[in-house]
């Protein structure tokens, strides 16, 4: 008897239910019948829905008995259409940007970038005025940077002691560093990791070891070239290690000759290694002897054109973001979104691109081509992986409804709201009156089972 009951109650339930949808549908169906008439300039009827005795054009809730206005289109307005339209570029030039970067895009201009054959003596940036210009420059005399050294010690001594604290004072500020050479393997080791320690800091200062004709290594401290550049160095570990200046900060110019497509060859002198020629290729030079300046075809280089682009676009489209986020809750999950790393920062402080604490990124030049020369596969794949991340997030980001990327938190909030209500059987994504159907014939099943 219970098992009888039971099913003739899941139907009239069901029947009820599906009575339910079928007057929603009805009401839906008067509501775009009384547009269509309202469109074609004809009076708007005014229809009342026999059960709950409400105008369709309002909604309630039988359980709660709460009554809500539907949420209708508006226009926008001229901002918020010029607004999208701009939302929608930076989104497209973004995965624009990434799929260069994947393809290996090469721009033209990349055709006239200069670069030197030998960076020991010449490293050059810049671009050509032809593809077939070169020069042939060679460096007679470095300008005198400030030079300080070690005393020398014997390489392979096992078990380093020295340690202590070292003070580096330079026209970029006061650098503190301990160190200590403590579970080390030999003095030549010790000075590798101090010198690591010192260029891992910003201090203006390069620490390098070198060797002495007798087989004795040294730490050598030296500032950039040039007759300011100068430095202290004070410290514990700077008198155990017997520091002291070897040369003095600005006391010789750079002497170099330029030679340009095989014409009369030109002296020049500067008082620093950063130099220019023929006012459109920087040159920094690096030592003495000679090199070649010209075309460089290289993978390397139009790859960190192309790195560097994306990285920019990516900083141009979060400021951008970040500007126009207020009260918009599709910006802010878009901001969100692109705060997520497209691939490890492991990965891509690897290729030079580090993550800024305002969740910008960016590019270190030198370290991605010294990278990207050393293991091209990795660094291809590395670049891959940040520029698809980059693109997904773009993709995602012009999925976002119109409405969220202007209207206000509380508007879109309301939409969700209203399109997500379980209970409201007007609700475009009901699915409770399916979740009870399902309940309730199941709980028949069971009940028969036990009969």
């Amino acid at each position: 008897m219970n098992a009888v009951q039971s099913y003739w109650m899941g139907q009239a339930i069901s029947n009820g239910m599906f009575t339910g949808y079928a007057r929603a549908n009805n009401m839906r169906l008067a509501q775009m019948f009384s547009r269509t008439i309202e469109r074609t300039g004809g009076v708007r009827p005014t229809p009342v829905d026999q059960t709950i005795g409400l105008n369709p054009s309002v909604t309630g809730s039988a359980l709660t008995g709460s009554i809500t206005t539907p949420l209708r289109p508006r226009a926008l307005s001229f901002q918020e259409s010029a607004f999208l339209k701009d939302y929608r570029n930076q989104m497209l030039d973004l995965r624009r940007m990434a799929a260069r970067a994947q393809s290996g895009y090469r721009d033209p201009a990349a055709a006239l970038a200069a670069g030197s054959e030998d960076t020991a003596v010449v490293e050059a940036t810049g671009r050509l005025a032809a593809e077939d210009d070169e020069y042939l420059v060679t460096v007679e005399q470095l300008a005198s940077g400030q030079v300080n050294r070690s005393a020398g010690m014997e390489a392979r001594d096992p078990m380093p002691t020295a340690s202590g604290s070292l003070r580096l004072e330079t026209d970029k500020g006061k650098f503190d560093f301990f160190l200590s050479g403590a579970g080390l393997k030999d003095n030549q080791e010790m000075l590798e990791v101090y010198a690591a320690r010192i260029n891992g800091r910003d201090t203006g200062v390069t620490a390098s070891v070198k060797k002495e004709d007798s087989g004795k290594v040294y730490l050598e401290l030296k500032s950039a070239e040039g007759e300011e550049k100068s430095f202290t160095v004070k410290g514990t570990l700077a008198e155990r290690l017997g520091i002291s200046q070897t040369a003095e900060a600005g006391k010789k110019e750079a002497v170099y000759t330029v030679r340009k497509n095989g014409g009369e060859e030109e002296r020049f002198t500067a008082k620093t290694n950063s130099v220019t020629i023929d006012d459109r290729i920087k040159v920094e030079l690096k030592g003495v002897g000679s090199t070649r300046i010209a075309h460089r075809d290289d993978g390397a280089e139009a790859l960190a054109d192309q790195v560097s682009q994306l990285v920019n676009k990516y900083n141009e489209a979060r400021e951008f973001l970040r500007k126009n986020s207020d009260g918009r809750a599709g910006v802010q999950s878009q901001l969100r979104r692109m705060a997520t790393p497209p691939t490890s920062e492991r990965s891509m402080d690897l290729i030079g691109i580090g993550a800024k604490r305002d969740g910008s990124y960016s590019f270190d030049r030198k370290t991605f081509l010294a990278q990207a020369r050393r293991s091209p596969e990795l660094t291809r794949s590395v670049v891959d992986n940040f520029a698809k991340g980059l693109s997904w997030d773009a993709e995602q980001g012009m999925k976002e409804s119109s409405g969220s990327l202007v209207g206000t938190l509380e508007y879109t909030q309301r939409v969700e709201d209203n399109q997500k209500n379980p209970i409201n059987v007007m609700s475009t994504y009901s699915k409770s009156g399916m979740y009870n159907l399902m309940n309730l014939y199941a709980v028949g099943v069971l009940m028969n089972l036990n009969a």
